[in-house]
């Protein structure tokens, strides 16, 4: 299970551990964004920290913002520690504060009290697909 709490601007949050390219754990606060679609967000800088390798296929990819506007991106591949587990993710360096969509969500229960210092919670879903 992970934990996280609601920010006062009423913002999921949870520190999510990523792994550098030394095997370090880096604690990462990030917001959930539920209208995001792929699997997480970083701003360039927190992706230079970590070193974090190009995809296969690096090309500058379109992202489309919550405002419509649509903004170039790179994908990138860093290691996550998820529900006790090294899972491998998709980053894309678009935005300032780091974001988890739902890609990185699948499978899980997402439970949030939606007030200043709510719980949030997330739940591995038995025999997800």
């Amino acid at each position: 299970m992970q934990y996280g709490i609601v920010n006062g601007d009423v913002e999921a949050n949870i520190i999510l551990n990523v792994l550098d390219d030394n095997d370090e754990s880096i604690p990462i606060a990030c917001i959930i964004d539920t209208g995001a679609t792929g699997e997480m967000t970083l701003p360039q800088w927190i992706i230079d920290r970590l070193n974090l390798p190009l995809a296969e296929d690096p090309d500058n990819i379109g992202v489309t913002l919550a405002d419509g506007s649509s903004s170039p991106g790179r994908l990138y591949l860093a290691r996550v520690l998820w529900h006790g587990s090294v899972r491998e993710v998709e980053v894309v360096n678009v935005g300032t504060e780091p974001l988890i969509g739902m890609g990185l969500l699948y499978g899980n229960n997402l439970n949030i009290d939606a007030v200043p210092g709510g719980q949030v919670t997330i739940t591995e879903l038995p025999d997800a697909c």
